[in-house]
């Protein structure tokens, strides 16, 4: 070979680091090249065709020489993790063609060297732009190194050129034993296989670049999730090699949604069976809408609720829902537990029993005969509990085995504790409507008795009315002819005033319970004659009783619309009230006239006692019928007085009121109030 003349200076560019260049090929080429690209910032180091590169030294940026021809058998230029991992830049002498092994290099450099100095800056310059690229594909691969994402090159074939910590992590493999090899045969599980590469490069070539997102299982069977972004790489000269692939390890996302998506379906589950229950008191109505709710959305075979029937040790099977109509319908089918592992978890643990294959061994033989029955692999039955005791069993079973989450026994928990609700609630409305009916029995039979009690007492006071009537009659005439006799006079006196009050009680009788059928007669009358005999009979019981009396009555007073009858019935029972209620040796006054309230003008009748008081606690139940209040038991009367005024003030559209009497001794002022 020709010598070499002197080469010019290579001028690294400004703030590159120091950069080691391999040459490999014969030696009149390696030295020729040496020779034309040594410069202050470079080193070289020369190496046989035989020696190769290093095992375990990075390269760096790489110059191979090749010689003329191939290379013998068994032979290459340089290892293939030393091929795609670095640029490198290939010096073809005349005549020479370039490796097969680096065809499709994104860094290949392929060029003609003649042995002329004028090649020499062609060389440097190659070299500084491989230099370069080097240097960007440096900085560029640290980025890529530490993203938290899977970052790899590949070949359109699938073979790795380059990967990032996280692909080491993911691959569960070091960058040495990945590149240069199949990315299928790297990829654990098959979650990538040679058909998503072939789809992918499809996309690529068409459109540059490509998205798709895969799941699958790695080989420990924990699932993954993955989105896949690719973008398609090109060598020097444009042609389509390999591609740049991104992963994002969307496995705790998928996850997470998948269990919000699961726990709002739960959610939803127990939210529509609050719903339907909430308005529906009929069990039967609550187990069938709960049983229904509950299989649609959970994948049982057959979801059923179990009730004591009557004995703690055997329940029977209240509600089914069935997936299949082909599916035996057990409805009312007993189970006994007692003694049983099953009694022992649903009664007295309080906690689900659980089937997870039956066809296994050890599993309870009637459990695994129910089982079997219906169709069925496995099954779970929990404690529906109301104030701790067992009300009921859910049952649920499944077609395949199960292996019964805590997650999912939770969720048929709250299930249960639903259901308890509605059966509580049910159980509650229920002993509601037995104590309702009873107490409407109760009522009907009172009233019936209260219609005869009046009935029969109408009855009494109509007939006792007459034959006092002639009482009376005859007493007054008697008092008439015995005016020489004052002792006689004052007996029949007394007599005359225990007849009166005997027949006022008749008059009050009578106008409680009539006060319904026959309206008011209102007419114009005048209240000083209307009062005349109520007034009169009150001091007879005031002379009788020794309780000073004041009656006066206001001058003048037109006449006003009343019934007369009724508000003279009124008028007395106030006035013996008064008398009644008051101490021997007090007083009374009665006091009737016209007042002005609200522009309206008022008959008001104001009678004032020197009585105990009425208390705060009871004025409201004054107007009520038989009222008895405490320190009146000793004073005889039937409790309608006040009823009797009450009735009469409401018939004419007035009031009674009662306030404290502002006196030193005490007692009550009674107000009756009539439109004048």
């Amino acid at each position: 070979m020709l010598a070499a003349s002197e080469p010019a200076p290579f001028h690294e560019p400004m703030n590159a680091s120091r950069f080691t260049v391999r040459l490999v090929g014969d030696a009149d080429a390696v030295a020729w090249v040496a020779a034309t690209l040594r410069g202050p910032e470079l080193s070289i180091e020369a190496s046989s065709l035989e020696e190769g590169t290093k095992a375990g030294e990075p390269p760096g940026p790489i110059v191979w020489v090749a010689r003329p021809g191939e290379p013998e058998p068994g032979k290459t230029l340089v290892d293939d993790a030393a091929v795609w991992t670095f640029p490198c830049l290939v010096v073809v002498p005349p005549g020479g063609s370039a490796p097969d092994i680096l065809a499709g290099h994104p860094s290949v450099e392929s060029f003609e060297v003649v042995r002329e100095p004028d090649d020499a800056p062609i060389l440097r310059m190659r070299l500084e732009r491989l230099l370069l690229l080097h240097r960007r594909r440096t900085q560029t691969e640290a980025v890529l190194h530490d993203l938290p994402v899977v970052v790899y090159s590949r070949t359109l074939d699938g073979v790795l050129t380059s990967v990032n910590a996280e692909t080491e992590s993911f691959l569960g493999r070091d960058r040495a034993s990945l590149v240069g090899r199949p990315l299928v045969e790297s990829v654990p599980g098959g979650v990538l296989t040679q058909a998503h590469l072939e789809e992918m490069n499809q996309c690529l070539l068409s459109r540059g670049r490509h998205r798709v997102r895969i799941a699958g299982a790695l080989n420990e069977g924990r699932r993954v999730a993955l989105d896949i972004r690719a973008l398609l790489l090109r060598d020097g000269h444009g042609t389509p090699w390999g591609a740049q692939v991104v992963i994002a390890d969307l496995t705790d996302e998928e996850e997470s949604q998948e269990r919000l998506r699961v726990q709002a379906g739960r959610s939803g589950v127990l939210a529509t069976i609050a719903t339907v229950t909430r308005d529906v008191t009929d069990l039967d109505r609550i187990l069938q809408a709960v049983t229904s709710i509950v299989g649609q959305n959970s994948g049982a075979r057959t979801v059923d609720v179990f009730l004591p029937d009557g004995r703690p040790e055997c329940f029977f099977l209240r509600q089914s829902w069935r997936s299949s109509e082909t599916i035996p319908d057990l409805s009312g089918d007993r189970w006994l537990l007692d003694g049983t592992e099953p009694f022992r978890r649903l009664v007295e643990s309080r906690e689900p029993y659980v089937v997870l294959d039956a066809r296994h061994e050890g599993v309870l033989p009637g459990a695994a005969t129910a089982l079997l029955r219906l169709g069925a692999r496995s099954g779970i039955i929990l404690p529906v509990l109301v104030d701790d005791e067992v009300v009921a069993g859910l049952g649920l079973t499944y077609a395949q085995p199960q292996s019964f989450s805590a997650d999912l026994i939770g969720f048929l928990t709250l299930v249960a504790d639903q259901l308890a609700l509605a059966i509580r609630a049910a159980r509650l409305h229920e002993s509601l409507a037995e104590k309702l009916k009873a107490l409407a029995e109760e009522q009907r039979l009172r009233e019936l008795a209260d219609h005869d009690r009046q009935r029969l007492l109408s009855m009494l006071v109509h007939d006792l009315k007459n034959p006092l009537a002639a009482v009376l009659a005859s007493l007054e005439l008697s008092l008439d002819r015995t005016a020489s006799d004052q002792r006689l006079e004052r007996l029949l006196k007394t007599s005359m005033a225990s007849a009166r009050g005997l027949a006022g009680m008749i008059d009050d009788a009578l106008l409680v319970y009539r006060t319904g059928e026959t309206p008011a007669d209102l007419q114009l009358e005048d209240a000083r004659s209307v009062l005349a005999q109520p007034f009169e009979e009150a001091r007879w019981m005031a002379e009788a009783r020794q309780i000073r009396l004041e009656i006066e009555i206001a001058e003048p007073l037109p006449p006003v619309t009343m019934d007369a009858g009724r508000y003279r019935r009124a008028v007395s029972n106030i006035l013996s009230n008064a008398l009644k209620f008051s101490r021997r040796g007090g007083d009374v006054s009665a006091r009737l006239g016209l007042e002005e309230n609200d522009g309206r003008l008022w008959l008001v009748l104001r009678v004032a006692d020197s009585g105990p008081g009425v208390p705060e606690s009871v004025k409201d139940r004054l107007g009520g019928p038989y009222q008895r209040f405490t320190g009146s038991e000793r004073i005889p009367g039937t409790g309608l007085g006040l009823t009797v005024v009450g009735a009469v003030a409401l018939a004419h559209g007035g009031c009674i009121q009662v306030e404290p009497r502002p006196s030193a001794s005490g007692g009550s002022v009674f107000s009756f109030w009539i439109p004048a």
